[in-house]
């Protein structure tokens, strides 16, 4: 009888803690109720016009008929081809998340902490938030942004996040998928369309129909949640409810948190075979904010942009110039050309200035509306940047 006893008050103790368990969940982490998800089709968050939006540029239409001009011929890209790890993962094994589900900033503040990493990704039809310990399960996400395909890729290896259009040079509805390899310990993409090998970093195919386009990208930036919460009075910020069965709250290289001295982040060397060497120039996880124009390749050390607040370089003959978000805290990266001028700008008593006394503001918009054209730029390892581009010119 006794036993019978403590057998019944251990079960009432189980489902006690069990119930606890689900209404934690449902406080702390949104479920799929239509009534807490967000629609990017039925609700806008901090817009700005088209015009106004240095991240709305619709891509140059391209078709299998009417194609780009490559960037790589075949004698370079079999170099690239011929040096990818194959593992053995396989396709979409790391599951990319194909119809992603937004929350609100207020749902979302319950689950993250001030320091949590985050990708933001500004949109004509509001501002995009994908959560970095989300990311790491998933590495890429496929969705549709302002009428274009948008696909937000993330390598935890490299530290770099970019986000690619559906635009290839040759289709404009590509999406992309995870292919379970790796080229200087960075993702290999795979395209949907062609199947083609896409190294992340390089955003060029290396094998198959898309080999030598490159595809177009968007600008995308790291930020604190805090930072975030601070910076915009709404946002879709990507859901915990993937759909897939993750553990959420931790991330398997470690944290961004300056005392986690044993994260990969922190102190991560290259675990996978490299093209190049690190030559000695920084350190292995020494972020760098890569620059991309056709022709020429530029490593800026971001530390600069930070103090100097603005930083005026060239990137081959194109004029460019790097305005460090203190809103944000991070570093967004320009063609210092408008209409047809090129700009010098300087910052004084807090305010950015061109040649001109023309005011513009950290997001590249000036006040009478003009904005300026960004460039493709990235945070990555610096180990990886040298692996792909060893010849990198650096500021620093």
């Amino acid at each position: 009888m006794k036993k019978r006893f403590i057998i019944i008050i251990i079960a009432v103790l189980v489902a006690a803690a069990a119930s606890v368990v689900v209404i934690y969940r449902e406080t702390i982490f949104p479920s799929n109720d239509p009534a807490k998800e967000i629609s990017a089709n039925e609700h806008t968050t901090d817009t700005m016009p088209d015009e106004e939006n240095p991240a709305f540029c619709l891509p140059p239409e391209v078709t299998p008929e009417n194609p780009r001009s490559k960037v790589l011929g075949e004698s370079e890209t079999v170099i690239f081809n011929n040096n990818i790890l194959e593992t053995s993962l396989a396709k979409d094994s790391i599951p990319p998340i194909e119809n992603p589900i937004y929350t609100s900033i207020e749902e979302a503040d319950l689950v993250f902490e001030d320091w949590d990493r985050m990708f933001v990704y500004e949109a004509s039809d509001g501002v995009y938030v994908y959560p970095q310990r989300i990311m790491v399960w998933h590495e890429i996400v496929n969705d549709t942004i302002d009428g274009l395909p948008i696909s937000v890729t993330y390598c935890p290896l490299t530290s770099s996040v970019i986000a690619y259009t559906g635009d290839d040079g040759l289709h404009t509805d590509n999406t992309y998928g995870t292919s379970g390899n790796l080229l200087n310990s960075n993702l290999v993409m795979y395209d949907r369309n062609a199947d083609s090998r896409i190294p992340q970093i390089l955003g060029v195919g290396v094998s198959g129909e898309l080999n030598g386009f490159a595809l177009n990208t968007k600008p995308i930036h790291w930020a604190q949640w805090s930072d975030v919460v601070n910076t915009y009075k709404e946002a879709f910020v990507l859901s915990t409810e993937t759909g897939f069965n993750r553990d959420y709250n931790r991330d398997p290289y470690g944290t961004y948190l300056p005392y986690d001295k044993w994260s990969y982040y922190q102190i991560g060397e290259p675990n996978f075979p490299l093209m190049r060497d690190n030559d000695g120039t920084f350190t292995d996880v020494k972020l760098v904010v890569g620059v991309k124009s056709e022709n020429d390749i530029i490593a800026l050390d971001p530390e600069l942009a930070a103090n100097e607040g603005v930083v005026n370089f060239s990137v081959g003959e194109t004029k460019a110039v790097a305005i460090f978000d203190n809103n944000l805290m991070t570093v967004r990266v320009f063609i210092a050309n408008s209409y047809g001028e090129n700009l010098t700008l300087s910052l004084e008593d807090g305010e950015l200035t061109d040649q001109n006394s023309k005011v513009w503001s950290e997001k590249g918009i000036s006040e009478q509306g003009d904005y300026l054209e960004p460039m493709t730029h990235f945070d990555v390892f610096w180990f990886a940047w040298h692996a792909y581009y060893p010849d990198t010119q650096i500021i620093a």
